[in-house]
């Protein structure tokens, strides 16, 4: 909701002003090895705006909401664990991250009335970054999931972005839910559904269950690259393996999308679904499609006119490195 009464610094750019040098921010914690300084930095030298985008590892709202009172900031990208704090920052949120719950960007506008005060909004490109990289991988990804289900593995605000992408991006009519903490995935269905998602959601607790449902054609991997230690984690792992391993009832490419891409996209589970006869896509590609988004926020440039091919080659030779 917009807070007419606001203090909104005058001097934030608008377009036709962004010549001047100004700063985008990445907000989260632990962020040193996020590349995605690589990618928004080449494209701003390549554009020719004297901007910059540098790291502010923190996980408190009120260091980024200090700097948004300066007159260079420009915008922000918001990781985790801040997705769902970081509501408290802006004026308004878009529609898509009102359903899913969190934003994952900052963008500045000036306000309607024209008293030079300017708005900060908050969006999600999260869950674009998903469906063009699955879109990407099989352009016939909607057909196939008119007829079969899809899966998820994690919980928050990664979570709530690829059921988005999955249902209301794709439009598949179910999606299955794992995670190893019952609560979190509850509680994330239960959001999606407050906030109107009319897609069936399930979460899948046991073994037995997920040896009765159908083959997913589609996961999204959204947990960390580490071997499970405690009993819930144990469980939630030997689902997902049960239900990758599940032989497929149609001939229909199966595509596994491992978010997860530090120190490499070829996690044990992206091996595993890839040895099984997968399609393995890796998180840069979800980081490469919502960036360039991002960046079309804050330029206000159109996409075809941003050096993406580039950007994108930076930030892979900067993970390689």
């Amino acid at each position: 909701m917009i807070d007419e009464s606001r203090d909104s610094p005058s001097l934030t750019p608008t377009k036709g002003d962004v010549a001047q040098q100004r700063t985008v921010y990445l907000f989260g914690q632990p962020i040193a090895h996020s590349v995605s300084p690589y990618f928004h930095n080449t494209i701003f030298q390549k554009v020719g705006l004297p901007w910059r985008y540098i790291r502010l590892d923190s996980k408190d709202p009120e260091d980024l909401a200090w700097l948004m009172r300066r007159n260079d900031f420009m915008g922000a990208a918001v990781t985790m664990p801040n997705k769902v704090q970081a509501l408290s920052l802006v004026d308004s949120i878009t529609t898509e991250a009102q359903k899913i719950g969190c934003i994952n960007t900052i963008y500045v506008r000036p306000e309607l009335s024209g008293k030079g005060k300017q708005l900060y909004i908050g969006t999600n490109t999260d869950w674009i970054g998903i469906q063009r990289a699955l879109l990407n991988a099989d352009p016939e990804i909607r057909t196939h999931l008119q007829d079969h289900p899809a899966l998820v593995i994690g919980g928050g605000a990664t979570c709530r972005s690829a059921i988005y992408a999955l249902t209301e991006g794709l439009g598949a009519k179910a999606v299955y839910l794992i995670n190893r903490d019952p609560e979190e995935a509850k509680s994330s269905i239960m959001g999606l559904k407050q906030a109107g998602l009319q897609q069936e959601i399930h979460y899948v607790e046991t073994v037995d269950t997920a040896q009765a449902i159908a083959s997913p054609i589609v996961v999204v991997s959204a947990v960390p690259d580490i071997a499970p230690t405690t009993d819930l984690e144990h469980t939630a792992r030997n689902i997902t393996t049960t239900m990758i391993q599940t032989k497929p009832d149609h001939t229909s490419p199966r595509l596994f999308l491992e978010m997860c891409y530090d120190p490499t996209p070829m996690t044990y589970m992206a091996n595993l679904a890839q040895d099984l006869g997968w399609k393995v896509i890796d998180g840069l590609d979800v980081m490469e499609h919502q960036a360039i988004e991002q960046a079309v926020l804050w330029t206000e440039k159109p996409l075809q006119s941003l050096p993406s091919e580039l950007a994108n080659s930076a930030i892979r030779q900067a993970l390689h490195r």
